[in-house]
């Protein structure tokens, strides 16, 4: 028999894959940040068991403030690289479809510094502790545009912690907090976050009631909150 490289490579992976799976069954309750990790592990292992609860950081304080989304010009914001799974060219071609680029633009936080030549995208760079309030600020929406899974997004909870709206797409493990707020800011396909862009475009009330929401709701993301529901769902069973 010939045996090729290809069928040691597949025999070794194989190997692997059993050895991850027997580190699995030793695990009495899996800690899943999201319904979308959750969903991952149970479809290839049906029988695992674990609680979803959010995560957090204890960076993430409650700076909530109501916003006021008046302006002519609505202020689009995304955080992150500019690899293709994080969405951004979905982003901006979304953008370029809805037309009007004089009522809208997107800064781009995490890369270059710069401006698209034709569109009003500027990309501003990177941020850290010291200026994170004032990304914020200027921002009316955030978008997280993810097309691949993403088990959550710290900078969903981010945002919202500034009292920043939020629209995800429904790849990103943190809908589970946005839906909690608008279930509508959860797209599944390109042309919902186009309908919702324009909607948003039209009427900045959308805005305002997620605001008014996040500013409602008891604040429940902090450090001490996350530990005590990690010890009441996961541990005490």
């Amino acid at each position: 028999e010939i045996y090729s490289k290809e069928d040691e490579t597949m025999s070794n992976y194989q190997k692997l894959l059993d050895y991850y799976k027997e580190c699995f069954d030793l695990v009495d309750c899996f800690h899943f940040n999201s319904e979308t990790a959750g969903n991952a592990y149970k479809r290839y292992l049906p029988t695992c068991k674990g609680k979803v609860v959010s995560i957090t950081h204890n960076g993430i304080k409650d700076h909530r403030q109501h916003k006021d989304f008046n302006q002519n010009v609505l202020h689009v914001g995304f955080i992150g690289n500019s690899t293709p799974y994080k969405g951004l060219p979905l982003l901006i071609s979304t953008l370029k479809s809805i037309g009007k680029s004089d009522s809208w633009d997107l800064a781009i936080w995490g890369g270059g510094v710069g401006k698209h030549s034709l569109l009003p995208i500027y990309y501003k760079g990177k941020f850290d502790a010291s200026n994170i309030a004032d990304v914020y600020q200027t921002m009316d929406v955030l978008v997280v545009p993810s097309i691949w899974k993403e088990t959550f997004s710290l900078v969903t909870l981010e945002a919202l912690s500034y009292g920043v709206p939020v629209i995800v797409s429904d790849n990103v493990g943190a809908q589970d907090i946005v839906k909690e707020y608008n279930p509508r800011f959860v797209y599944h396909s390109e042309d919902e976050l186009k309908c919702l862009l324009k909607e948003i475009l039209k009427d900045r009330s959308l805005l305002q009631d997620f605001n008014q929401k996040i500013l409602d709701r008891t604040w429940k993301h902090g450090m001490e909150e996350h530990a005590k529901e990690v010890i009441e769902k996961i541990y005490n069973v």
